[in-house]
């Protein structure tokens, strides 16, 4: 992911404290991914046996944003990260704006920002719910409202689309769900166009991977979705990578790290 440059920010000297840039996540359950917690369950040198019972400490995130905050810290062992994971479970575009103008009401600034949204807005509608679905104009201005709040206060956001339910064609329903997401994904695009920010497209690598992975009978073992909407650890990585060829192609750490060498941990 990262290749040592001659330009690069080297790290700080003993005594100084270390440059920190701070990321946020705004966006659905596919990027709060929560998960049960126990901490014996992760201590691989006393694992619990098998066929015991453990109780459920609580609820921790993880997924792709802890495994993206992870590679950052590998990459950049010089750097502090400080990621702030605003992703709710259910969210539409009308709540998750809420949730940004909530946050940059507090003072809160950002090195870096993901935002993703849109597959709760049609998902409400065709499971009619529909006092919470968003029609697409709304969607429109819920995504101008967050990126007009975030420019003030971001220096780099990025624009995610939404991966597509599962599995991609068929039965109909889903066909006809993704038909209308791909038109809140270009809306998505258009809107980080207008306002300066990049744009993720993750919807092209999904479907391709989806169609070589779905054998044709429709038995889906190995595939990218756990239930047609949240994603296997094989989808989760997907996006991960996605993420991460992003950030490299455009040197994003490096770039936020020589523009403003001095940000520290204050």
């Amino acid at each position: 992911m990262h290749e040592q440059r001659p330009d690069q920010v080297m790290p700080t000297g003993a005594g100084q404290r270390p440059r920190t840039l701070s990321v946020g996540f705004f966006g659905t359950s596919i990027m709060e991914h929560l998960e049960a917690f126990n901490a014996q369950m992760a201590n691989q040198a006393a694992l619990p046996a098998v066929g015991s019972r453990v109780t459920v400490e609580g609820w921790r995130r993880r997924g792709w944003v802890h495994r993206l905050a992870l590679s950052l810290r590998a990459a950049w062992p010089h750097v502090g990260f400080d990621i702030r994971n605003h992703a709710l479970g259910g969210a539409t575009s009308r709540d998750i704006a809420g949730i940004v103008e909530r946050d940059l009401a507090t003072g809160a600034d950002y090195d870096l920002v993901f935002l993703g949204c849109g597959i709760n807005d049609v998902w409400r509608r065709f499971q009619n719910r529909l006092p919470e679905a968003v029609d697409l104009d709304e969607y429109a201005q819920h995504l101008e409202a967050m990126l007009g709040g975030l420019g003030g206060s971001t220096r780099t956001t990025i624009v995610m689309s939404e991966a597509p339910f599962g599995p991609v064609e068929s039965p109909g329903t889903v066909a006809a769900m993704n038909a209308e997401l791909a038109r809140y994904n270009e809306a998505a695009r258009a809107a980080a166009a207008t306002n300066g920010a990049l744009f993720l497209d993750v919807w092209a690598p999904f479907t391709a991977a989806a169609r070589h992975l779905t054998p044709a009978d429709g038995d889906d073992p190995a595939g990218l979705w756990s239930d047609g909407v949240h994603l296997t650890e094989l989808g989760d990585t997907l996006l991960l990578q996605q993420a991460e060829r992003l950030l490299a192609e455009h040197r994003i750490i490096d770039r936020l790290l020589i523009s403003r060498p001095d940000r520290g941990t204050a």
